[in-house]
């Protein structure tokens, strides 16, 4: 979900970047969904540059370096919880198994999995802002010398995450990361790979539960297999062997699952189409004084308020701080459009 919300992003700056190139007399003759040249170009505004790309993507550093640990421990406190009273001598029926399972679920995803007041998956995904410093030099991108602590930033120095396309792509992945649409189809995607797991390679591999091409779920054959017990490690030796299938598998039949969730490609699209029709609306010129010049302070604090005046928020920037770029219409936001695209669907 991580990647493609970004891939996704990239690609609509891109495209919107050669949009702007063709529009304004550029050298680049059509349209594109791919610009990696840093030629000072009006797409260069857009994020398309291939520093800010590279950045931006480095940050799925953090989900494979510090995020994943987290979620490790989540899980297994909630395996542990639920699953401790178990013993190796103890027989156990799929449909326990399931149930079981479904437990752990909600222990980790949150007592309402796919809605707000599920878990919010964002800490797990992308650094705190006193950390994305430390990720991109951690990750080598950054060329500096670390500092003694990961929380301490050089006095006196702009962030170098700070930059304004940088800031604005990090500001809408978070966005999108917390929003209702993001958890719905993440708790879609459990439920696929969860069902490839539990009813159909344990189903068939532990309780030998009849499969065939006309049967998708074998809970449904007639309670076939579903109130047999088995005993725990013969249920474990088929979860350990699917371990390595689900982290090395080629091709992996899991991920397979999860990309045939239609909402998956919904929510591509509604990424993809969010805000562009904003973004192609250049800011307004900073304020200027009686003396007619720019009163865009050294930190563009007044810079800032301007982008909030334009998305139509209300939030303005302290003296010190750098607000929010991302450009969210009030009237055509991330919320309804996915709201739409669902009603249409249905």
């Amino acid at each position: 979900m991580l990647t493609r919300v970004q891939l996704n992003l990239l690609g609509r700056r891109s495209y919107l970047s050669s949009v702007v190139s063709l529009a304004t007399g550029g050298t680049q003759a059509t349209i594109s969904l791919e610009n990696n040249d840093d030629d000072g170009s009006p797409g260069q505004a857009y994020g398309s540059d291939f520093d800010v790309n590279r950045k931006y993507l480095t940050f799925s550093w953090w989900l494979l370096n510090r995020g994943w640990v987290d979620v490790m421990q989540r899980v297994e406190t909630a395996v542990c919880q639920v699953f401790g009273h178990l013993s190796p001598r103890d027989s156990v029926s799929l449909d326990t198994f399931t149930r079981l399972t479904l437990d752990v679920r909600r222990l980790v995803e949150g007592s309402q999995p796919g809605t707000e007041a599920g878990t919010q998956w964002l800490p797990f995904l992308l650094p705190p802002a006193s950390l994305e410093d430390f990720v991109l030099r951690e990750s080598g991108i950054l060329d500096e010398a670390p500092p003694s602590s990961p929380h301490q930033a050089a006095p006196g120095q702009p962030s170098p995450s700070s930059a304004a396309s940088l800031r604005r792509l990090l500001d809408e992945t978070a966005d999108l990361v917390e929003s209702p649409a993001f958890s719905h189809v993440l708790a879609q995607l459990h439920d696929a790979a969860f069902d490839a797991l539990l009813n159909k390679k344990l189903a068939a591999g532990a309780f030998e539960v009849p499969l065939s091409a006309e049967l998708r779920d074998p809970l449904l054959s007639a309670g076939v297999g579903v109130s047999r017990a088995v005993l725990l490690p013969k249920v474990l030796s088929v979860l350990t062997r699917q371990a390595h299938a689900i982290g090395n598998g080629m091709p992996n039949e899991y991920l397979q699952a999860m990309e045939g969730v239609r909402d998956l490609e919904g929510f591509a699209a509604i990424v993809y189409s969010n805000n562009w029709l904003i973004e192609m609306q250049p800011p307004p010129p900073p304020p200027k004084d009686h003396a007619g010049t720019s009163t865009v302070g050294s930190d563009g604090a007044s810079a800032n308020l301007h982008h909030s005046q334009v998305s139509g928020t209300t939030a303005a920037a302290a003296p010190d701080e750098e607000s929010s770029l991302v450009m969210v219409d009030p009237q055509a936001g991330f919320s309804s459009a996915w709201d739409r695209a669902v009603t249409q669907q249905k």
